[in-house]
């Protein structure tokens, strides 16, 4: 049970094919309730964060999933008047995926790697920060933390105008070994970055 509750848990931000299925509300709630059992883990990230439980949004594909968890507070002010100090956006908790920057792998050694138990099940799953900030060019980025205060990735956060019913909502396409994710953030800020298999 464990493991498939971590499989559909870590749903959120991958679809690593190109037929994503996104879990009911109910259920991505079940699983975000597990990951938040542990508050020390929720809370021991490498910039602050204070997450919704209450709105995840997840997605698997197979035996890879992946959750967001926004932050509490978000709004798309604080987005805009952000300097070159990131805040969070949220947390994003992948099972059997990893983040990608400049074509490689992100290796686990750098992740925040978490063993959830639930019913007697046990699953390893990695857990990354989400954050934006500034960069020396004044255009806005979103970051990608794993366990350190220095991101694993960061890519351009562009602005958009959609409607929106979560703070923060994910979509992902398969694209040969690897698959790309699209976070789109309160209507008005979308980003893309590339993921692929953990290797264990």
């Amino acid at each position: 049970m464990k493991k498939i509750l971590i499989t559909s848990l870590l749903l959120g931000a991958v679809q690593f094919a190109s037929a994503q299925e996104k879990l009911s509300r109910e259920e991505t709630l079940k699983y975000a309730f597990v990951v938040a059992a542990d508050l020390k883990q929720l809370q021991g990230t490498p910039i602050p964060t204070d997450v919704d439980v209450k709105q995840p949004v997840a997605i698997k594909d197979g035996d890879f999933a992946g959750m967001v968890l926004p932050e509490a507070k978000l709004t798309v002010d604080a987005i805009a008047k952000v300097s070159d100090k990131a805040i969070a956006i949220g947390q994003l908790w992948l099972l059997k995926l990893t983040p990608m920057q400049n074509g490689e792998a992100i290796a686990s050694s750098k992740l925040r790697m978490v063993t959830l138990t639930h019913e007697g099940e046990q699953a390893t799953v990695s857990q990354c920060t989400l954050g934006v900030q500034r960069n020396s060019s004044g255009n806005l980025e979103l970051l990608v933390f794993g366990k350190d205060k220095e991101p694993v990735v960061k890519v351009p956060l562009k602005t958009m105008d959609a409607k929106q019913d979560v703070p923060v909502d994910i979509s992902a396409e398969r694209e040969s070994e690897s698959g790309k994710v699209t976070l789109n953030v309160l209507g008005k800020y979308t980003a893309t970055f590339a993921v692929t298999a953990l290797e264990s």
